[in-house]
């Protein structure tokens, strides 16, 4: 047994070394290859007076170095990989997984950037910009087309490896989650890049219409920004696609994938991102909206449609993607289920919006009463608090309500289900933290209402606040007073939930309902036996 833990140890240290190596060397030997690139096709197309002599050689000779003492140290230490790679083990190892995913992600960077610069240059040329006005070309033209082969060779090489080691898509449990991590990082870069794109196409096209419509002197101005946001809308695009489309094979070889926990939370990230891209300019343009309402709003209105060109811009982008991957986060619910982990996602998932949520509208609150005292009390500045709040409120309440409603359905509820969600460590954070941050507020704003007081009635007449100071003050004690009673309440419902089925289990049941119980209670352990095997025929089939 000592033998083979030992055994196990140095294996692991010799994956390290090996694999470590191999990449580091290989970056290095990619770093010189596009210096190299660079600064040949400089030379050899620009003339450039500044690679010429001396200095050419320098670089030439410091490039070439690099590349020809990168390049033997990788080949030896992959060679000792693919040696060892015949046996099954070297083939799953995680170290091996970590190289190959590192490798390729090296691969789409390479190939991306520079992919993206060509596209902005030929976009700049397809909207009437002039071949002389771009100093790229044509060495860096050279320059980025062939690093971007270069980046298609990496991605191919590797992603051949990878198929060919036998077990993608069905890897033991850490190799596994390697993939996934690689998966979730690559789709939600793209998701990324794709939404900034999408919100640059959409405002340059609102900023255009407005300068027709109001006979702007500048005219051409978008052909630049516009080429960037065509690069970046298809090479977003492309790879999540891409992504997306390694994560369906995934899940037709294995459909145990489809509950997996990193795919839930890939998709739980995808339904937060577009929903934070929808939401957040949405309250901005209420926010304005109400300030004009209400005579605040100092801008011409040529001034005010040019300023919110960019939150509007993002709506439509995030609203297509909180709609997908919703839809498609139901479906697969739906038809994979919930495992312990993926439900577990839900949960925080859940909460963590319902905190946000109330979190919007315990602030909307408070400054939108801060602004009705200002207007009837103190006649200060209200109007800006007053927008802000409404804003916030118009947000935060209905994200509070549905979450809120939702958690609480499933926490009401008196089966089993139930009882997980009222013990699930998720809710319970939220409830006591909701309460915990209720009743500081309500000590620090209390307690100095009092004590203001208190000073008072003990002969100090300057020691009172002022009337807006202290309506200020019970104005926060309402909001978090009312706040903090309603989630007390949610614990002691749960509370009693919880003492309503233990009286259940002890009180004496009919044979019918003892018969329905015990059914029940039979499915729900067949179906995580059924759960457990699936997981132990796939940790036997890595090993």
């Amino acid at each position: 047994m000592q033998n083979n833990a030992k055994i196990t140890r140095l294996t692991a240290v010799r994956r390290l070394y090996i694999y470590l190596v191999a990449f580091v060397s290989q970056m290095a030997a990619l770093a010189a290859v596009n210096e190299l690139i660079g600064m040949l096709s400089r030379a050899w197309l620009e003339r450039d007076s500044m690679l010429q002599g001396a200095f050419l050689r320098t670089t030439a000779a410091n490039s070439i170095g690099a590349l020809l003492v990168a390049t033997p140290i990788f080949l030896i230490h992959w060679g000792l990989a693919q040696r060892f790679g015949d046996a099954l083990d070297e083939r799953r190892s995680v170290w091996r997984k970590l190289f190959l995913y590192g490798s390729t992600a090296a691969g789409l960077i390479v190939m991306l950037s520079n992919l993206g610069r060509l596209l902005r240059e030929i976009g700049w040329l397809a909207f009437g910009g002039a071949l002389g006005a771009i100093q790229s070309w044509p060495a860096g033209w050279l320059q980025w087309g062939l690093m971007a082969l270069v980046g298609v060779g990496l991605i191919y090489q590797w992603g051949a490896v990878l198929l060919n080691d036998g077990d993608w898509g069905q890897e033991a449990r850490f190799a596994r989650f390697v993939r996934q991590l690689f998966l979730v990082l690559a789709g939600l870069t793209g998701l990324g890049i794709a939404i900034w794109g999408g919100h640059m196409l959409i405002q340059i096209g609102l900023q255009m219409a407005l300068d027709r419509a109001f006979g702007a002197l500048e005219w051409g101005w978008w052909r630049r920004p516009l080429a960037d946001a065509v690069s970046q809308a298809l090479i977003g695009s492309w790879l999540f696609h891409a992504i997306w489309r390694q994560w369906q094979d995934a899940l037709t070889l294995n459909p145990a994938e489809g509950r997996a926990v990193m795919r839930r939370i890939y998709l739980y990230l995808g339904v937060l991102i577009g929903a934070i891209t929808t939401l957040t300019p949405a309250a901005l343009l209420l926010r304005e909206g109400v300030l004009m309402v209400i005579g605040e709003g100092g801008d011409s209105l040529a001034g005010l449609l040019d300023r919110m060109t960019g939150p509007v811009s993002f709506i439509p982008v995030g609203a297509v993607v909180w709609r997908w991957c919703w839809a498609t986060l139901r479906q697969e619910t739906d038809a994979y289920g919930d495992s312990n982990e993926s439900a577990t996602v839900r949960r925080v998932y859940t909460y963590l919006v319902t905190a946000t949520g109330l979190a919007l509208l315990w602030v909307g609150a408070v400054e939108l009463l801060h602004a009705l005292i200002d207007a009837a009390l103190v006649g200060g500045v209200w109007r800006e608090p007053l927008a802000n709040g409404v804003a916030l409120l118009a947000v935060g309440a209905p994200v509070w309500v549905v979450f809120w409603r939702r958690a609480q359905s499933i926490a009401e509820r008196t089966d089993v289900a139930g009882a997980v969600e009222r013990n699930s460590w998720p809710r319970k954070i939220y409830l006591y933290g909701v309460a915990l941050v209720g009743a500081l507020v309500l000590l620090f704003t209390l307690a100095q209402v009092l004590y203001r007081v208190l000073l008072v009635l003990m002969g100090d007449p300057n020691a009172m606040l002022s009337s807006g100071e202290l309506a200020y003050r019970l104005a926060d004690s309402m909001v978090a007073a009312a706040l903090w009673a309603l989630h007390l309440l949610a614990l002691r419902a749960d509370g009693r939930f919880e003492k309503a089925a233990e009286a259940a289990l002890e009180a004496p049941q009919s044979l019918s309902e003892r018969r329905a119980a015990l059914e029940a209670h039979i499915a729900w352990l067949e179906a995580e036996l059924a759960a457990a095997r699936a997981e132990l025929a796939k940790l036997e089939g890595g090993s």
